[in-house]
């Protein structure tokens, strides 16, 4: 039986393990915030336990930088969501809507957009 040496890559997403696309950042993620590997597991089923090993022998070599690099991204995902929220008709949501109504205001709307691109117009 041949074993496959699984090691830390970089093809073009950043550090990743060699044997699947998961990258170092998406396991991080979840560690940085505290799950558990049997969390990941959920997250991430066909990740093996030996792949996770090799993960967090890098994290721990690289612990400050993936913090930072983290941070980063955090930063950038606040600021997009602020910028949508600023958009005209994409404010956050409202609290005093229940979900159940924020759902189906949403299907209306993308049935009506599918209407619309299919030529069908707005339905009366």
């Amino acid at each position: 039986m041949k074993t496959e040496t699984i090691e830390i890559v970089d093809r073009g997403r950043g550090p990743q393990l060699s044997t699947t696309r998961i990258t170092v950042m998406d396991i991080f993620y979840w560690f940085h915030r505290g799950y558990s590997w049997e969390d990941i597991l959920k997250e991430m089923p066909s990740l093996s336990r030996a792949e996770l090993d090799v993960v967090i022998a890098y994290i721990d070599a690289h612990h400050d930088e993936l913090v930072e690099r983290d941070q980063r991204v955090e930063e950038i995902i606040e600021q997009r969501i602020a910028e949508q929220h600023a958009r005209p008709g994409f404010g956050p949501p409202d609290p005093n809507v229940p979900r159940e109504e924020r759902m189906a205001r949403l299907r209306e709307k993308l049935h009506n957009r599918i209407a619309e691109k299919n030529g069908e117009g707005h339905p009366d």
